[in-house]
């Protein structure tokens, strides 16, 4: 529990950061009637996925319970540098891990075998956070479509999107099953990067179906990996989903999925997805 010096230190940087936060900056209106020079309390809240009460509460400084993932998430709401972080959470008397700064970068030439490749391919990192992808893979999962913090998070998308739970349909609890598995054995590799934590626990907020799978603390390899999917236009569809991890340096901890039609009806599906992708290039281009 922090000091009555670190909570009155913790209120006053707070407030300090909010302020200094404009609302176009955290991508909200500023409206007319705006009193405070930068965020207000309860749009801190919601950026950071907390109750007003409960942040409340902790600008002004009370002794209540606080976890690191909670105040990740209002590090970023309030867009804190890493020292601010460190700082913030020394406040709140939270172990903190040093920032994670290794970012994984694709060799360039990697998006021109995911775009040769004619059938879905796409990268992923450790938290499944997609990194690239081909026209097929973005027809099957619609990565453009997605929207807020987690647009791009595959496992995310995975239990909170019902264009995925539609996909997923035909063996979803199996596959999110092996899906979680992978996952888990990635967190227990970056034991020191909060972002897991802060997925997770908006996991847990998010679906209570990924709350029963998550207990059930299953581990998986990585490996290859028949799906069964549904797509709204192309029907039924079997595939192979090779998983690759890459080792070039500063790509490594990235994963490939390239997927491989099971039977001659998903090669068929395929064939005419990339007939719909070719033509909708050459109509683009008349």
């Amino acid at each position: 529990m922090p000091s009555s010096r670190q909570r009155t230190e913790l209120k006053a940087f707070l407030r300090a950061r909010r302020a200094a936060v404009s609302p176009e900056a955290a991508g909200l209106p500023r409206g007319q009637r705006r009193l405070t020079p930068g965020l207000r309390r309860e749009e801190v809240a919601v950026l950071a996925g907390v109750g007003v009460t409960w942040y409340t509460w902790l600008e002004q400084g009370r002794a209540i319970n606080v976890s690191a993932a909670a105040m990740t998430r209002i590090a970023q709401a309030l867009q804190l540098t890493p020292t601010d972080e460190a700082y913030l959470f020394h406040l709140a008397n939270l172990p903190h891990a040093e920032p994670v700064t290794r970012r994984i970068e694709l060799p360039p030439s990697l998006q021109g075998l995911l775009d040769l490749y004619q059938a879905p391919a796409f990268v992923v990192d450790p938290l499944f956070d997609v990194l690239a992808y081909n026209a097929m893979a973005d027809q099957l999962y619609r990565f453009e479509a997605g929207q807020g913090r987690f647009a791009r998070n595959h496992l995310w998308n995975a239990f909170t999107n019902p264009e995925r739970l539609e996909l997923y349909a035909p063996c979803y609890e199996p596959g999110m099953l092996n899906l979680l598995g992978v996952f888990r054995m990635n967190h227990a590799s970056h034991p020191d990067d909060p972002r897991f934590d802060v997925l997770i626990e908006a996991l847990t907020e998010a679906s209570p179906l990924f709350v029963r799978l998550w207990e059930r603390r299953e581990v998986a390899p990585l490996r290859a990996w028949t799906a069964h999917f549904h797509h709204p236009g192309h029907g039924e569809m079997r595939v192979h989903s090779n998983r690759l991890p890459l080792r070039d340096g500063k790509a490594d901890g990235a994963v490939a999925f390239f997927f491989v039609p099971e039977d001659e009806a998903t090669a068929a599906s395929f064939a005419r997805m990339a007939e719909q992708l070719r033509e909708g290039r050459e109509t683009a281009g008349a």
